[in-house]
């Protein structure tokens, strides 16, 4: 699968979230590791519970499918949000450390390694959740899905063709692709 298709397709996905940026709010710093993260998930057809039940007409899901995803995303959410704000304090405790004079290596090494766990067993239990969204569908409703992401890659292609070249980036503006692109 062509790895820019890919990536179109989850951007065009994401535009509601980056509307608050349209509206002057700040970006959130991890948004390009998300929507990298999004493609990968998005090839191997895992999908955010929050795009499924956008979708629920268009798959057929049922009421029961719908509670079970929505009672899925709640629990996942609510132990991301914990395990995140774990994460941060041990992470200010960790930056702690490092300003005494005298820096304990056994201490911020110990400290490094729990941050390290913390943020692996976050990511795994989002692999998890999204592994759990996909096995309350049932066969057809994953090709649904399949064949609209195909159907919005193709779309998103057009849309692109029809924009034509872009235009070359104001003075100042950053070079790196990485950044976010002021012309959009």
């Amino acid at each position: 699968m062509n790895k820019k298709t890919i990536f179109l397709l989850v951007m065009a996905l994401l535009l509601a979230s980056l509307s608050a940026a349209q509206d002057g709010k700040r970006l959130r710093p991890n948004l390009l590791n998300n929507l990298r993260f999004g493609l990968y998930m998005a090839e191997n057809n895992l999908f955010e519970a929050r795009l499924v039940l956008r979708l629920k007409g268009e798959i057929g899901l049922s009421a029961q499918q719908e509670q079970k995803i929505e009672n899925l995303m709640l629990a996942y959410e609510e132990s991301a949000i914990r395990r995140g704000s774990d994460i941060k304090v041990l992470e200010l405790k960790f930056a702690s450390l490092l300003k005494g004079n005298r820096i304990d290596r056994r201490e911020t090494e110990k400290q490094a390694r729990e941050i390290g766990r913390m943020k692996t067993d976050l990511q795994v239990g989002h692999l998890n959740y999204l592994l759990d969204v996909r096995d309350v569908l049932s066969a057809e409703q994953v090709q649904k899905l399949d064949k609209m992401k195909d159907k919005f890659r193709g779309a998103m292609r057009e849309r692109l063709e029809k924009k034509g070249p872009r235009r070359p980036l104001p003075p100042g503006a950053p070079a790196d692709p990485e950044e976010e692109d002021p012309r959009d």
